[in-house]
């Protein structure tokens, strides 16, 4: 089974290199962020592809801003599915697939640029700690997919983006993936790459930053322990370059 994450920065800009790398790649799941459409306004190449159901917590707080989306494949997973979004959720930044198999939480963090927005993203980390316990405590396997806003460690950021204070850095924000973690979930990429200083997912919009890896580790898959015993790999998708952010892919037995 492959599970895909991709902050696609506006499906509707994207919607041809999208539909190009899902017939591509074939993932079961995918989970998109930063939507930045309503579900009205999802392309025809998306909402139309062909052997997929799609699920959307789509840009309605605020017009071209946020959202998230599930792709499905059809077959790709067994027994009843159930779509959830958790009462937590705000600005249209979570949605949550109930299988048999595992709970699906597609998540983008907050930036947090202002002071309020700051505050408002440590709340909603701590939010999804809470979400995703109650579920481990309730039995469920969980997986958490998207992007993060924070560069956990500073392996997870080039020394030329590591600026003391800077957004995505700060101890609070690190604090709260340790305490996700803590919780019972595992930074499955991290663990299979220990040593990896190059293992970026987002660059910014400074020249050659891309084509030099002057990046930060801010799209990540946390899951937990029977998950994680079936990972067969999981990896970046560096030759996918339409957006801002590649996709990270999750590959499981199955089961």
């Amino acid at each position: 089974m492959k599970i895909a994450s991709w902050n696609i920065n506006g499906i509707r800009a994207r919607k041809d290199a999208l539909r190009a790398w899902i017939v591509s790649r074939q993932p079961e799941m995918l989970v998109l962020q930063e939507v930045k459409a309503t579900e009205d306004e999802i392309p025809e190449e998306i909402s139309a592809l062909q052997g997929y159901r799609k699920f959307w917590n789509s840009s309605t707080v605020r017009k071209g801003y946020s959202g998230i989306g599930m792709l499905v494949r059809d077959h790709g997973t067994q027994g009843d599915m159930a779509w959830e979004i958790p009462g937590f959720d705000l600005e249209n930044r979570t949605g949550v697939l109930h299988t048999s198999r595992f709970s699906l939480i597609g998540t983008y963090i907050p930036r947090g640029e202002s002071d309020e927005h700051y505050r408002v993203k440590l709340q909603y980390l701590e939010s999804l700690r809470i979400y995703a316990l109650s579920l481990l405590q309730a039995g469920r396997q969980v997986i958490i997919a998207g992007d993060m806003n924070v560069a956990h460690r500073d392996i997870d950021v080039h020394r030329s983006q590591n600026k003391p204070g800077a957004i995505g850095l700060r101890s609070e924000e690190r604090a709260a993936i340790d305490a996700q973690i803590s919780s019972g979930l595992r930074d499955i990429m991290r663990e299979l790459n220990p040593s990896a200083n190059n293992l970026f997912t987002w660059w910014p919009y400074w020249k050659y930053a891309r084509e030099r890896n002057l990046g930060w580790r801010i799209d990540c898959f946390y899951i937990s322990g029977e998950i994680a015993a079936s990972v067969s790999g999981a990896h970046i998708d560096l030759e996918e370059k339409s957006s801002d952010h590649a996709p990270v892919i999750l590959e499981l037995d199955n089961q």
